[in-house]
């Protein structure tokens, strides 16, 4: 059986554009769920809730429970008009699915998915890559991080307590960073300040997660150090700068060839198996100044989201076309 798994924002984009009524249909979404951290069996009692997109919005919700096999089942869905989401719980911890819409003319979905013990220990969790994108404006240093955290063992992180809304993923900004910007991965909602920076409060499952954000380094000089302060245990770090003759000099980096990308030239730095006792600093001469926009003040964690349904898609799309090859895919779910 083919079935649609598409990006969430997606679906709601492709849903906006749409107007549905719901009423009682054909469509089947059916699946099982299994233990991903023991012997993968299937798990008998766990609450599964369904929800019926039209739009950003659910429109409706279903709920049900597993059976002695593991499985469940929704009927009487629309196959037209609408896009599904479920969500698995298990020991405190939310499970969604990949959104999912009705392939053409057919009328079941059937997933296996699977769901993991929990623990709050943190030695299972690194940085597989990390990705600094900077560009230049007068007075103004723009820079995009992508973070592909990797969790390498069979349970997932929920924080050193256990307690609701604690951090999970901690994330370190420059000395004097504004504007600063959460996408993808980091979620209003679940995002709170630090002393360095913020985290973010959401469980790390099993296996890779991406996240990504960015932040403005206002100077009044043509140079400028940025210190990157490494938090985890770091596979690989990519520094891509836009080579619009600003010079560059870093301290441990390896210099690579230039990217060539759509919408100019990029220098690429490179760094391997980084150490949280490691500092990243980047030295910058020649820096365009001039009547640099008002920063900003940083706002109090989480920041104010711009327009994600259509802004962060286009961002992390630029993002990961600037550093492709060197991105590697993250799965963002289980299943």
């Amino acid at each position: 059986m083919r079935v649609r798994l598409i990006t969430f924002t997606a679906v709601l984009l492709l849903l906006s554009t749409t107007t549905a009524v719901w009423a009682q249909g054909s469509g089947v979404i059916e699946g099982q769920v299994f233990d991903g951290t023991s012997d993968g069996g299937p798990l008998e009692g766990l609450r599964v809730t369904l929800w019926a997109y039209e739009g950003p919005e659910p429109q409706t919700s279903f709920e049900t429970t597993t059976d002695e096999e593991g499985k469940f089942r929704f009927e009487g869905l629309e196959t037209e008009g609408f896009a599904y989401q479920f969500e698995v719980e298990y020991m405190g911890v939310q499970y969604p699915s990949e959104a999912m819409v009705f392939p053409e003319g057919e009328n079941l979905i059937s997933i296996p998915f699977s769901v993991f013990e929990s623990t709050t220990g943190d030695e299972d969790l690194s940085l597989e890559r990390a990705h600094l994108i900077v560009s230049f404006e007068p007075g103004t240093i723009r820079v995009q991080e992508v973070q592909i955290f990797l969790n390498a063992g069979n349970k997932t992180y929920v924080g050193p307590t256990r307690e609701e809304g604690g951090a999970t993923a901690y994330f370190t900004l420059p000395q004097g960073a504004s504007e600063v910007q959460l996408m993808g991965g980091l979620m209003e909602c679940c995002v709170v300040e630090t002393d360095t920076g913020f985290a973010s409060t959401q469980p790390i499952f099993p296996g890779s997660k991406q996240f990504v954000f960015g932040y403005g380094l206002q100077h009044e000089s043509t140079t400028y150090e940025l210190l990157r302060q490494m938090v985890y245990p770091t596979g690989s770090m990519d520094v891509l700068v836009a080579d619009v003759g600003v010079g560059v000099t870093a301290p441990g980096l390896v210099e690579g060839e230039r990217l060539s990308r759509e919408g100019g030239d990029y220098l690429h730095l490179t760094a391997q198996n980084l150490t949280p006792a490691d500092d990243v600093v980047i030295q910058f001469t020649n820096l365009p100044v001039g009547a640099a926009p008002e920063p900003q003040a940083s706002p109090a964690m989480p920041s104010p989201l711009l327009t994600w349904a259509v802004l962060a898609v286009a961002l992390l799309g630029v993002i990961i076309a600037l550093a492709y090859p060197f991105l590697k895919t993250s799965r963002e779910g289980k299943g």
